[in-house]
């Protein structure tokens, strides 16, 4: 009788600059004036922007609808050549990374989650593994930005030695 694997459980938390650091960027417009921000204001209105473009490409829009949690992520993409913003807008989602490999799979063992709050923004380096967000609190869409001139480059990939169990604490 095959064995089947018990899956890795990894605890979602919120990304800052340090947790994020290895899989890309975080931003927080909505955080106040900082230098890499530029903030505007008017009657009863303020603006923030980034003052760098936030991906590096000609980037695509796009709006991915996904489940909520609980969820197990057994496969992952990545996206080689290009970077991808992911913009939740009126809620929560939780995302599921793994660093760049330098082999064909990511591995169960360098999966981390995180909870982006609505009006943070993620900024996945190239080559960094991850799953379709899900809806902390039930089903969501999101916006995501990225240049599709790599679309279909790298396939849904099962995760080596996975499942990993995806959670959040309450």
């Amino acid at each position: 009788m095959k064995s089947v694997p018990v899956p890795r459980a990894v605890t979602a938390r919120t990304p800052d600059a340090v947790s994020f650091a290895p899989f890309g960027r975080v931003l927080t417009p909505h955080a106040g004036p900082r230098p890499d921000l530029v903030v505007t204001e008017g009657p009863g209105w303020t603006d923030a922007y980034t003052r760098e473009a936030l991906v590096r490409e000609n980037p695509h829009l796009g709006m991915t609808s996904a489940p909520g949690m609980p969820f197990t992520s057994t496969v992952m993409e990545r996206h080689a050549n290009v970077e991808e913003a992911l913009l939740p807008t009126t809620s929560a989602v939780v995302l599921a990374v793994a660093g760049p490999t330098g082999t064909d799979a990511p591995r169960a063992e360098d999966v981390h989650a995180f909870v982006i709050a609505p009006g943070t923004v993620v900024v996945l380096n190239r080559g960094v593994w991850h799953d379709a967000c899900r809806g902390l609190e039930g089903p969501t869409s999101y916006y995501w930005l990225s240049s599709c001139a790599d679309a279909g480059s790298s396939p849904w990939t099962p995760i080596a030695g996975g499942p990993v169990d995806v959670r959040v604490a309450r």
